[in-house]
């Protein structure tokens, strides 16, 4: 549980030592709710807190936020130094993005195509608070299925080809996953990726993309031409799409962020409308996704404070896994989002990543497909090519 303001100004050295080494995701979740004690702590404590934020990739992000409560004069030169760099860092990832968001509109502005901007470059459109100092490695989009092949082809006339070349890995992404193989462009080297769908189309659950579709928002860009603009998903379903992307994802090295993401959503969205809340229950019910939002709301209400209503957590509680399995994902997620002791090679987070890793392959593919597709994928990495290229 994250200390609640009072608890933390009584809090002794010794304490926040005790914190700083046995659980330093958790000492980053409280120095974020409350960044006025930052600049009070003890300066080893505060070099795990920058540490614990460089490897969840929200160094950038925590800078941003010492600002914005007007911790900034407060902590020493060479912390502003260190962090400023980093958002030096962000601040180039977001003029790419929105270079390569320009580039695209750019590629298709002939063809009368719809594209949806996902993720990084959404948040950075709608000027959302988690945006500022966020570090991104990619553009994601999403199209409608029968567009996918006009659009490859239009990023190829413009300089973006296929990053995967080997044979199984593009019929997996073509037949399987829920988007095409990573574009990456010739000179800029960056990388699009194009979704028809938010989940696998070999999931157990499917989330219609076609409402999805019919549901996202145009935002016309100021200053610009006539009918120039952005294609954004719904409040609604963006939540939902970040909510799959954290639950249902093998990569948990962004996990932190990516709770961060969610929690600034759910407070900036229910600020903007009072019936986001049932709306947001509606739709998950519509979309098969009750279990994932009912993971979601409850660990971010748990972990990070989001204020979420307690009707809202009664309605997504309906949709409970039984008790044992309740329990169990309750352990594994926190060891496995929230960053552990740098110095120490945490067993159980261990043990709890690699249960996860399992699940979220489960849930992508049924039980056939997944012995082949792992054992395909374990031959390689066992192969003479592969181990010489990782002693280089």
């Amino acid at each position: 549980m994250v200390w609640q303001m009072t608890s933390v100004q009584q809090i002794s050295e010794a304490d926040w030592m005790n914190q700083a080494r046995r659980t330093p995701g958790r000492l980053l979740l409280t120095v974020w709710r409350i960044p006025a004690c930052y600049p009070d702590l003890p300066v080893m404590v505060r070099e795990v807190v920058l540490d614990t934020a460089f490897r969840a990739g929200m160094m950038a992000s925590f800078a941003e936020r010492l600002i914005q409560f007007d911790c900034w004069p407060l902590i020493s030169q060479r912390e502003r130094d260190v962090l400023d760099g980093m958002r030096m860092i962000a601040n180039e990832h977001c003029r790419m993005l929105r270079w390569e968001v320009d580039r695209v509109h750019r590629a298709l502005m002939d063809t009368g195509l719809k594209i949806v901007l996902l993720k990084g470059a959404a948040f950075d459109r709608l000027g959302l608070p988690n945006s500022a100092g966020r570090l991104v490695a990619d553009l994601d989009i999403l199209a409608d299925r029968a567009d996918l092949k006009e659009i490859e082809s239009c990023f190829n006339d413009h300089g973006w080809h296929s990053a995967i070349k080997d044979d199984y890995d593009q019929k997996y992404y073509r037949q399987w996953m829920h988007e095409i193989p990573p574009m990456r462009h010739q000179s800029r080297l960056t990388e699009v990726d194009v979704h028809h769908t938010i989940l696998p189309v070999t999931s157990r659950l499917a989330p219609d993309p076609v409402r999805m579709m019919a549901d996202a928002v145009f935002l016309p860009e100021e200053s610009a031409e006539e009918g120039r603009g952005v294609w954004l998903l719904s409040p609604v379903d963006m939540t939902l799409h970040c909510v799959v992307h954290l639950f249902y994802d093998s990569d948990f090295g962004r996990g932190l962020r990516d709770l961060m993401d969610l929690d600034g959503l759910l407070r900036h969205f229910s600020r903007q409308d009072v019936q986001f809340w049932d709306a947001l229950v509606e739709r998950s019910q519509s979309m098969q996704l009750g279990r994932p939002l009912y993971y979601a709301l409850t660990l971010v209400h748990q972990l990070v404070g989001t204020p979420v209503p307690e009707a809202t957590l009664t309605a997504v509680s309906k949709n409970r896994p039984w008790f044992g399995l309740r329990r169990l994902m309750h352990w594994l997620i926190p060891r496995v989002l929230l960053p552990g002791p740098l110095e120490k090679r945490d067993r159980l987070a261990s043990f709890a990543w690699l249960l996860l890793y399992i699940r979220s392959h489960w849930l992508r593919m049924p039980p056939g497909m997944l012995f082949a597709h792992l054992s395909r994928k374990t031959k390689r990495r066992m192969s003479p090519d592969v181990r010489n290229r990782r002693t280089i």
